[in-house]
């Protein structure tokens, strides 16, 4: 891949509680807030790209507890996906290198460290904001990467910069400690010249009960929807008990913010509840059909945060079928749900910090 262009890192921590910019501010006592430039690339005229990933390396000799999440770019951004990990893990420099040639995997960085934030669609300024109290842990010493997904249609090149804030509450604040999740919908077959819609219910419970023997603990705080051109919506329901069907978050159209706070959380467990259901919606006005892909195709994905005692993450693989057609004319499809799940953990030890 072509990669031109100066990496621009700097970093400015401020305090919410009345720090200046010159003063540190202690983020297990005030509201701290961390920005930087972390990439500055061209994106060459019609190319597009997913093996971009980015890294900025916090030197956060404290746990950091996030509750705001803001970027800004200069476009060329199709989607990003952002994690953090132990700073001695992805050991390059600051700003862009190959994701691919790196060995960069979004799950084992999930894993390792844990989920931040995602773009949404060709979104050149958002603010994610959890809800009031809640809050994603950085361990000690991380470095924050995101692996970004890069589309310029335009008939000329694009130099864009990656600016990036996360927000933070003091330790004690926190009421709610959040945990991540995606469901990811793989198996696309959207129908030509139709309107059609993709639905799989993911069975949290039974996937908390082989995991361990824990009771199930799920209450969802925040989503974030992501689709292409074609989406028409996004749903997300409870599943199962005497609330199911009940709309949890509906996402209509294309916009910049596709985030959701879920504000008042929504407990699954009070309600009864055995998982979630995941309806996306597509308008194809083209005489093929659309998969799952990047360029002209599709894509059906959420990302999920709760309190929890687990992460998981529910894909559609196979199985795709049309099972109906809605008094609308839209095509209905549903495959099932193949879950993975495994303990989340909030203690986190982080990384060695400098050397």
């Amino acid at each position: 891949m072509q990669r031109i262009g100066v990496v621009a890192i700097g970093m400015l921590v401020s305090a919410a509680s009345g720090c200046s910019s010159e003063e540190a501010c202690d983020p297990t006592s005030q509201e701290c807030s961390y920005s930087a430039s972390v990439s500055t690339l061209t994106v060459a005229a019609g190319r597009e790209d997913e093996d971009t990933c980015q890294s900025w390396t916090l030197n956060n000799p404290t746990e950091l507890w996030v509750n705001t999440i803001t970027q800004h770019n200069d476009g060329a951004y199709h989607h990003a996906n952002w994690f953090f990990v132990p700073d001695n893990n992805f050991t390059l420099p600051d700003g862009t290198w190959p994701c691919a040639a790196n060995q960069f995997d979004e799950l084992a960085a999930a894993l390792q460290g844990g989920y931040l934030f995602a773009l949404s669609t060709q979104s050149h300024d958002e603010t994610q904001n959890l809800p009031a109290g809640s809050a994603v842990r950085i361990p000690p010493y991380s470095r924050i990467i995101g692996a970004s997904h890069l589309q310029n249609a335009l008939d000329q090149d694009v130099t864009t910069t990656m600016r990036l804030t996360i927000d933070t509450i003091p330790p004690g604040a926190v009421t709610a400690k959040l945990a991540p999740a995606r469901i990811q919908y793989l198996d696309l077959h959207i129908d030509p010249a139709a309107k059609s819609s993709f639905t799989t219910e993911c069975q949290i419970d039974d996937a908390n009960t082989k995991l361990w023997n824990n009771p199930l603990e799920y209450t969802l705080y925040y989503t974030l929807t992501h689709y292409h051109t074609l989406g028409m919506y996004q749903q997300l329901e409870v599943l199962g008990g005497p609330h199911d069907g009940q709309v949890i978050m509906r996402h209509d159209g294309t916009g910049n913010n596709a985030g959701t706070a879920i504000d008042p959380p929504l407990d699954l467990v009070a309600l009864g509840a055995h998982g979630l259901r995941l309806t996306c919606g597509f308008d194809n006005p083209r005489s093929a059909e659309v998969k799952w892909g990047i360029g002209d195709q599709e894509m059906c994905v959420i990302a999920l945060q709760a309190t929890t005692n687990i992460g998981w993450a529910g894909d559609v693989t196979g199985g795709d079928a049309t099972v109906g057609i809605a008094p609308s004319g839209e095509v209905q499809h549903a495959a099932p749900c193949a879950m993975a799940a495994f303990p989340w953990d909030f203690d986190k030890p982080g990384g060695t910090g400098p050397h």
